[in-house]
């Protein structure tokens, strides 16, 4: 899970502002803006790992 917690803080994810993700094996494998469906689609593309889900926010945030 750390790897793709550390995808995300490197990636720009600017065409993904206000949406959901699912990050699994460093690989955004869904998106969208219903969260259970984006984690369901992720679930069925990557069914053996647990893939990262976040929102991406849509102004800057400062993680502590």
């Amino acid at each position: 899970m750390s790897q793709n917690y550390e995808f995300y803080l490197k990636t720009d994810l600017s065409s993904f502002i206000g949406e959901w993700i699912a990050i699994c094996n460093e690989e955004i494998i869904s998106h969208g803006n219903d969260a259970k469906k984006v984690f369901d689609e992720a679930k069925r593309k990557c069914p053996k790992a647990r893939p990262l889900l976040t929102k991406v926010p849509e102004k800057e945030t400062m993680i502590f």
